[in-house]
C-alpha cells in the first residue's frame, strides 16, 4: 500500500511538475513573439524616421535593406565590423535622395553616421561602442571624400561622389 501510494504521489507530482513546464513553455512563447513584434515595430519606426527626416521616398527594396542593416547591427561581432562598412542601405539611401549635390548628399550620409548610433535593438556598452565605432569610420571617410577634388560639374556627380565614398568605405582593398 505505501509504495502504491509514494507511486501515486510521483505521477502526480510529475503531471503538475508538466503542466508547470507546458505553462512556461507557453509563457516563453508568448514573451518571445512579443519581443519580437516589438523588434519589428523598432526596425520598421526607426526606418520611417530616418526616410522622412531626409526626404528619401519608401521602397521595398530600401526597406529591405534597412531591415538587413538592423540586423546586422545586433549580430555582427565587433570583429567582422570591417564587412559591414559597405553595407548597402546607406548607398541605397543616398541613391534614393532626391537632392543630388554634394552638400545634400554629405549630409544624408553624416545624418545616417548620427543615426545608426542608435539604430538596432541591441543596448549593451559593446553594441553602442560597436555602432559609434561603426559611425566614426564612415565619417571619417565621408571627410576623405570631400577633401578630394571631385569634380562638381560632371552631369552624374551624385553617382561618382556615392562611388568614391563606397571605395573608401571597402576596407578589402584599404589592408595593408
Amino acid at each position: 500500500m505505501r509504495d502504491s501510494l509514494l507511486i501515486s504521489m510521483e505521477t502526480t507530482a510529475h503531471s503538475i511538475e508538466m503542466r508547470s513546464m507546458q505553462i512556461n513553455k507557453d509563457l516563453l512563447k508568448t514573451y518571445r513573439d512579443f519581443l519580437s513584434t516589438t523588434r519589428d515595430d523598432l526596425a520598421a519606426t526607426q526606418f520611417q524616421e530616418f526616410v522622412v527626416a531626409h526626404e528619401i521616398p519608401q521602397t521595398k527594396k530600401l526597406q529591405k535593406s534597412y531591415l538587413s542593416l538592423f540586423k546586422a547591427l545586433d549580430g555582427v561581432p565587433y570583429a567582422d565590423m570591417p564587412k559591414m562598412m559597405n553595407h548597402r542601405f546607406l548607398f541605397e539611401a543616398l541613391q534614393a535622395s532626391p537632392k543630388k549635390r554634394e552638400r545634400d548628399l554629405r549630409r544624408v550620409a553624416q545624418a545616417f553616421c548620427e543615426f545608426v548610433k542608435s539604430a538596432g535593438s541591441k543596448n549593451t556598452f559593446g553594441y553602442r561602442l560597436f555602432r559609434n565605432t561603426y559611425a566614426d569610420n564612415i565619417k571619417t571617410c565621408i571627410g576623405e571624400v570631400d577633401e578630394m577634388d571631385l569634380d562638381k560639374k560632371v552631369s552624374d556627380f551624385s553617382k561618382m561622389w556615392i562611388m568614391t565614398l563606397r571605395e573608401r568605405l571597402d576596407t578589402k582593398g584599404n589592408k595593408g
